[in-house]
């Protein structure tokens, strides 16, 4: 042992800066406005909860996001968002579809800006904005010095024609805009494209009948859906349109040029496209799998995974249910790849997956819910 060493026993012991340098995964300092991709970890009634890779989990409000983009997501997915708060009341990072906005435009304070946009809004008028970047659910768009959103069930039938090579093409483009939402407070600004569609669009769109099956060929394959020619007309099959099942990545099963047999869902003459399915030209699988599960029936299923929700069983190949949080069992272990006995309680089409509740023998043999 060293002469130092002798005298200062503690001197072995590692600094601070040599364990923070020792660490693993390095944590990410966050600031406002700060673009940060994070992992879902938990989707509740109204949070997404993300791990951004900071000493805290981010938070998304789940109104920035349209429900069909919602539906598309799930825990273990990747996303994109901006920090709009660094430390909420809880410590969580708050995240925003948004970033916020840039300095006002000299002269013109940012109050005054939102009373423009709100203006904008109440009129009808058009404001006229630049593409800055593409993300799943839309476009960052600037306008005057303003980012907002243009989300993409919002975007008409002549963007939509510029896209066969991808959306990345449309950064840089100018676009005429409406406002169709104004929050300052939480700093939301929504635009769209409807009531922009000339009457010549307009009537051939009239020849289409919603339920109306029809050919088509695909002149785009989006991350969130097809866009398709029908008769020299614009359609767009969303990708919750395309399968009964869940498709995660189109350009496996799509490309360019495929031609297709679509049903027209209906007729969006303000946007100036058709709204078309795909699913829509098939039975649902669904229907005919849940007639093994009437209400009462005792079934086994795998816990996937524990929400705020409830938890979610599987019980078969493609076919969940889910047990709510209101009836979950005090003291019962509901832990991920457990096998247990419940009971259908109903079926949610809608949904597309059976509401469960709890199995309880009683010492007599007896079962109730």
């Amino acid at each position: 042992m060293s002469t130092n060493q002798a005298k200062n026993p503690q001197s072995s012991k590692p600094t601070m800066e040599e364990l923070l340098a020792s660490q693993t995964k390095k944590l990410i300092l966050v600031y406002r406005n700060q673009p940060v991709e994070g992992e879902i970890v938990s989707i509740t009634d109204k949070e997404i909860i993300l791990d951004i890779g900071a000493k805290s989990e981010g938070v998304l409000q789940k109104k920035e996001l349209s429900q069909l983009q919602i539906e598309d997501l799930k825990v273990g997915d990747k996303l994109t968002a901006f920090v709009s708060q660094s430390e909420n009341e809880s410590g969580q990072v708050v995240l925003s579809t948004v970033q916020q906005s840039k300095s006002p435009q000299p002269g013109r304070s940012r109050s005054q800006l939102w009373d423009k946009f709100t203006a904008a809004q109440n009129q009808k008028s058009k404001l006229q904005g630049v593409v800055l970047e593409v993300n799943k659910g839309g476009l960052i768009v600037e306008v005057e010095s303003t980012r907002g959103f243009l989300p993409n069930s919002q975007v008409g039938f002549e963007l939509l024609s510029k896209v066969s090579t991808g959306m990345e093409n449309l950064i840089g483009q100018t676009l005429s805009l409406n406002v169709i939402e104004v929050d300052p407070q939480d700093n939301k600004l929504i635009f769209s494209q409807r009531g922009q569609v000339s009457d010549e669009v307009k009537n051939k769109l009239k020849e289409f009948k919603s339920g109306q099956k029809v050919p088509g060929k695909i002149v785009a394959v989006l991350p969130f859906g097809l866009v398709v020619d029908v008769s020299s007309s614009e359609g767009l099959v969303f990708i919750a349109d395309v399968s009964w099942e869940k498709v995660e990545d189109l350009s496996k099963e799509f490309a360019v040029g495929q031609d297709l047999q679509v049903s027209v869902m209906g007729i969006d003459e303000e946007l100036g496209r058709l709204n078309l399915s795909l699913k829509q030209l098939v039975e649902d699988p669904f229907v005919k799998l849940v007639e093994k599960y009437p209400a009462d029936e005792v079934v086994k299923g795998e816990v996937v995974s524990v929400t705020d929700a409830g938890v979610v069983f599987k019980l078969e190949e493609r076919l969940m249910g889910l047990l709510p949080a209101s009836r979950m069992e005090a003291g019962v272990s509901y832990e991920a790849g457990k096998s247990m006995n419940v009971l259908v309680d109903s079926v949610d089409t809608q949904r597309r997956r059976i509401n469960l509740a709890p199995f309880v023998t009683t010492t007599a043999g007896l079962i109730y819910k």
